[in-house]
């Protein structure tokens, strides 16, 4: 499985879309690329996220667990802006939909970025 989440350690690639398939790793300029995520299971370990929620400093707790990933052009408007998949901890500790529901472990067939946002595609 390919994992894909957004990058916010300092460095090199900061505010960039990781992309992980086992020891490889790419990194996506938001402003550059659209990903396009294919048979997508949105993923959280709920109990560094709740630390985070509480106040601990953030790190990695979250990603989109997917079959594939296809790269497009950024400018590509391809996306449903209408039906978007956040996450931040420190709001809610669980990846949430427009209306705040809990959608830890949901599965999409399709999910899209645009600049730093996911949306349903």
């Amino acid at each position: 499985m390919t994992k894909v989440r957004f990058h916010l350690a300092n460095g090199p690639h900061f505010m960039q879309w990781q992309v992980r398939n086992g020891d490889d790793v790419t990194y996506y300029d938001p402003h550059e690329f659209s990903l396009e995520m294919v048979g997508c299971k949105l993923r959280n370990q709920r109990g560094t996220a709740n630390r985070i929620h509480a106040g601990e400093n953030k790190t990695v707790c979250a990603w989109v667990e997917c079959k594939a990933v296809h790269v497009h052009p950024a400018h590509d408007p391809v996306v449903n802006e209408i039906n978007p998949v956040r996450y931040n901890p420190r709001k809610f500790p669980h990846w949430y939909d427009i209306q705040h529901r809990d959608i830890d472990n949901h599965k999409f067939n399709r999910l899209r970025t645009w600049s730093r946002l996911i949306y349903q595609a």
